[in-house]
């Protein structure tokens, strides 16, 4: 008897060893290289969705969010609003692949940022096992599609932008989200500071154009790479003479990434950032010459904004003119937002296309966080002229008839008209009520004697009056009737 309990005993535990083994070998091959966050977030998110399947229901991923219908206006309004502005003023749109290989960010982001070390989604593929991450953030993928497609060659400067979704596995809160949405816009071939300003005018004239007004520019210069070298000695200095006053986290980065600890939002940090020397005032000429031209285009344009030497930047590949766009008032109910709160943001990076293979070449970029700017749009008060709701629903009372309002249905959507229709339904009452609740103006009927006649009646659902139309000359009627003028252009 003894012996079959130790026999079992042993068993049971080299399953459980090989469970451990099998579990630390998975975790690996989801998130080599990541400091273990997502090899943490994976095992509890594995324990989560099986506990969820157990009960019959499968939540989303933690920190990534469906956009749900009466949400969409906003996105759509941030988004073509950002198109518009940006074809006017010559970009070109580029989508790359949400799959990088984790290379390219490991150079060009940098191995001692958080992004690279804590925050990337990362995977092997089978076979090679060639590392492959999520795209934490945007310029990286679109130099690389420059470099790879021969971009150098075309007119100068290239101007490119983007639109869509960013991951990072980080914790969620308000204004930070594993999956993220931004559009961007880059310039390649341009070292000019009017092509800085330019960036920041066109952004200026984005958020206009949107409607807001609650914002402004937080403007820093990183200084040229001999400027940096000088700086980071002084700063260093000033940083391991207070260490014991930082936090753990900015004690590590003294030696790894000191100007972070200069963004910190740890009050103990900003204590001793406060007082630490500032890069501006170690400038080469030819860098306070090129900064100074900066915000003289600035104040010409009135393009709002501080000089705010903080603004680092998190990510390696930033040289000279950085920037944030954020909320002209951040502290009370926005001040533990820390940097989530900043809208937009970029800088120039003229190393990055040669650190990733290709020839020297000045760049320039710029970020904008869609969720932060839909969220500062709600803050604002900003009441969107668009609608989602029809305009005009179609009801029908035949078989015959239905076929009939499509035609119909097709004609209005071809003029831009919005509709609703209940094909499944028969009886008159229930479209009405339906048409009612669903706030149309205008109800559009079609029986067996209009599908004779190739006509409709046309129905106002506020008076109820109601006359015969013909089919052909129905968008016609319905256009003089209709307020076209709250019509998006979306």
């Amino acid at each position: 008897m003894s012996g079959t309990k130790k026999s079992q005993k042993n068993k049971a535990g080299q399953r459980e060893r090989s469970s451990r083994n099998d579990n630390r070998q998975g975790q690996k091959t989801t998130r080599a290289g990541s400091g273990g966050g997502v090899k943490n977030g994976t095992a509890r998110g594995a324990a989560g969705n099986h506990k969820a399947v157990e009960r019959g229901r499968i939540k989303g991923p933690r920190g990534m969010h469906d956009v749900l219908p009466q949400e969409q206006k906003y996105w759509e309004y941030v988004v073509e609003t950002a198109k518009m502005v940006l074809r006017g003023w010559d970009w070109q749109r580029l989508d790359t692949p949400l799959l990088e290989e984790t290379a390219l960010f490991t150079r060009s982001i940098g191995e001692d940022t958080d992004i690279v070390s804590k925050e990337l989604f990362e995977t092997k593929t089978r076979g090679s096992g060639a590392r492959y991450s999520l795209r934490p953030e945007g310029t990286a993928p679109v130099v690389r599609a420059y470099i790879e497609h021969g971009m150098r060659s075309w007119p100068k400067p290239v101007k490119l932008y983007y639109v869509g979704p960013f991951f990072r596995y980080d914790r969620p809160q308000s204004g930070r989200y594993r999956q993220m949405h931004q559009f961007g816009m880059e310039v390649f071939g341009s070292a000019a500071a009017a092509t800085e300003a330019e960036m920041m005018y066109v952004a200026n004239t984005l958020f206009q154009q949107l409607g807001l007004e609650d914002y402004t520019f937080h403007i820093n210069t990183l200084g040229d790479a001999a400027d940096r070298q000088e700086y980071l000695k002084v700063l260093k200095e000033h940083l391991r003479r207070n260490r014991r006053k930082l936090s753990r986290e900015s004690k590590e980065r003294i030696t790894t990434n000191p100007l972070r600890v200069l963004d910190s939002k740890d009050e103990k940090d900003q204590q001793v950032a406060n007082t630490a020397p500032q890069l501006i005032d170690h400038l080469s000429e030819e860098a306070r010459d090129h900064f100074d031209k900066v915000l003289r285009m600035l104040d010409e344009l009135e393009v709002p904004y501080e000089v705010k030497p903080s603004v680092v930047r998190g990510l390696d590949y930033y040289t000279g003119t950085v920037w944030e766009v954020v909320p002209k008032s951040p502290e009370g109910e926005r001040a533990d937002l820390g940097q989530q709160s900043s809208l937009a943001g970029g800088g120039r990076y003229d190393g990055l296309v040669k650190r990733l293979g290709g020839k020297d070449t000045p760049a320039v970029g710029m970020a904008f966080g869609i969720e932060r700017i839909i969220e500062q749009i709600k803050k604002e008060g900003i009441e969107l002229t668009a609608t989602d709701g029809p305009q005009v629903f179609v009801a029908q009372l035949s078989d015959r008839a239905k076929l009939a309002a499509m035609k119909v249905m097709k004609k209005l959507q071809e003029a831009q008209i919005r509709f609703a229709e209940s094909v499944d339904r028969d009886g008159m009452q229930p479209q009405l009520k339906l048409a009612d609740r669903l706030g149309a103006k205008w109800v559009v009927v079609i029986g067996q004697k209009e599908v004779m006649d190739g006509s409709v009646i046309l129905r106002n659902v506020e008076s109820g009056m109601q006359e015969v139309v013909s089919q052909d000359n129905l968008v016609e009627e319905l256009q003089k009737r209709i307020d076209l003028g709250s019509i998006s252009s979306l």
